[in-house]
């Protein structure tokens, strides 16, 4: 610092010792500003702290204040030098505590004395503007460590975020075998701790509506139905996307990220709301590849779901089923191909599934559509994507389907049989599915005799709620023949 820079503070008691220090200083270029009472000096210097303060030793104490107490003097923040006369030279002893220049004795010349303090000031200043840019220099460094840190963490967690969607897709694919889409997709987003929550609608069967699937995990957030005006045969249109965005907004709050959902059709059959519990995961995951994934992993579930049976898996009709039955009853007329495939009486066991709770649901609800063929088409599918046993199956009317499996597998398949038909989701095959949402459907699912006869009389029974007793007494005992070949009772109800 240039001594043109320099602020001087005089505290003296003799005013002719000031005019002779102050004429030193301005041939120098510098005006003292002069004090009489250690009150004043200690207000004026408080805010403005003077590059130089010479202090009568006579006035360091005034009252309840002692200069030894001043803020910047206890901080060391001020450069002090000390007045003395001959007469005051005992009170010399009493600066010794203090931070300061030196001591500058009443003199008839200042100039040399001046001039040795000033070099001192200057060398004192030049320290303090060292060390100043010393500590500018490690805060502009250590800013720029925090800030390559920064950047270093958020690379870490930028491929962690990376990593995180190869993880979740790798979950995905290990439910591949559900027979649900969005059952699949619940199970693996509910773990995901930075996913705060989730929502996702669909278009119902008829395109003229959006529905939320129903859930089983505390991360999902309902949204109600919305009607769309016009129906969207061809996927959800923009106009629907903007309103489900509004209210998936109005209810989740903002920040949502929304994935569409495609499938193999150029517009989306689904929309998905996620709120991130984190503005890093919202920027750095990478949705863009999570919502490619999605839509080719959507695409498998449904190519299966909408597949429709083939003539291995189904039987073309109830009458060729039938046919196939009578051969355990009355011996085999089968052709010697379908022989060759194993089919013969000793391979397989009859299950019944009785829908006609669902059937009761439908005729009360008249006015509601139900979608037959998608219903029977997607119940099958999702069967056989769940179970992996093999079956075949017919439908007996709209109240029964009939299972055939091998002998083998007959404990296991009833038991997931039960599991599965008591947990689908028949609701969504209404048009109207808010009205049936509270209607719990009861499948019964039975063993039936392996013969047209058997499976004949018992749904018979099942549909009119009776106990009919057949007086065909040798067919009775045609059947209770092969009840016991097979080794076991399997005309029981479960």
């Amino acid at each position: 610092m240039s001594e043109g820079q320099l602020s001087v503070a005089l505290l003296l008691s003799d005013i002719g010792e000031v005019k002779e220090i102050s004429a030193v200083f301005r041939k120098l270029g510098i005006i003292p500003h002069f004090y009489e009472d250690l009150k004043t000096f200690w207000s004026g210097t408080l805010e403005n702290i003077p590059s130089l303060s010479i202090i009568d030793v006579k006035l360091m104490s005034e009252g309840d204040l002692v200069l030894h107490n001043h803020p910047h003097v206890v901080a060391e923040k001020m450069p002090l030098v000390f007045y003395y006369t001959q007469n005051t030279e005992p009170l010399i002893l009493s600066t010794q505590d203090f931070f300061h220049l030196g001591l500058l004795k009443k003199s008839e010349h200042y100039d040399l004395a001046m001039k040795t303090i000033l070099k001192r000031l200057n060398q004192f200043i030049k320290l303090e503007n060292d060390n100043y840019q010393l500590t500018l220099e490690k805060k502009k460094q250590q800013a720029e460590i925090e800030k390559l840190q920064l950047e270093n963490l958020t690379i870490i967690q930028t491929d962690q975020y990376q990593s995180m969607v190869k993880s979740v897709c790798l979950q995905l694919e290990e439910w591949r075998d559900e027979g649900d889409f969005f059952r699949a997709l619940e199970k693996v987003i509910q773990g995901v701790d930075e996913i705060v929550e989730f929502s996702m609608m669909e278009l119902s069967f008829n395109g003229q509506k959006l529905i939320s699937p129903i859930a089983h995990v505390q991360k999902f957030r309902a949204i109600p139905s919305l009607w769309l005006g016009q129906a969207c045969p061809k996927g959800i249109e923009l106009f629907a996307q903007n309103m489900a965005t509004q209210v998936a907004i109005d209810i989740m709050g903002g920040d949502l990220v929304s994935l569409l959902i495609k499938g193999n059709h150029s517009k989306p059959e689904k929309i998905m709301f996620i709120k991130t519990k984190n503005e890093l995961f919202f920027n750095q995951f990478d949705w863009n590849m999570f919502e490619a994934y999605l839509n080719g992993f959507y695409s498998s579930f449904k190519n299966k779901l909408e597949r429709e049976p083939t003539n291995e898996r189904k039987f073309t009709s109830s009458f060729q089923a039938l046919s196939f039955l009578d051969q355990y009853l009355f011996g085999s007329s089968l052709p010697a191909a379908d022989n060759s495939k194993g089919l013969n009486k000793l391979d397989y066991r009859l299950i019944d599934l009785d829908l006609s709770g669902l059937v009761d649901i439908i005729l009360k609800k008249g006015n509601n559509r139900f979608f037959w063929n998608k219903f029977e088409v997607e119940f099958i599918n999702r069967l056989e994507i769940q179970s992996r046993i093999e079956f075949r199956v017919f439908d007996f009317g709209v109240m029964h389907l009939g299972f055939l499996v091998k002998s083998n597998d007959l404990d296991l398949f009833f038991d997931e049989l039960k599991e599965f038909s008591a947990k689908f989701s028949y609701w969504k095959y209404f048009e109207e599915s808010e009205g049936v949402l509270s209607h719990i459907v009861h499948p019964k699912v039975n063993m039936v005799a392996m013969s047209a006869f058997a499976y004949l009389k018992h749904n018979q029974i099942s549909t009119q709620h009776v106990n009919d007793k057949t007086s065909d007494k040798e067919t009775l005992a045609k059947m209770k023949t092969r009840e016991l070949i097979w080794g076991k009772e399997s005309n029981y109800e479960v």
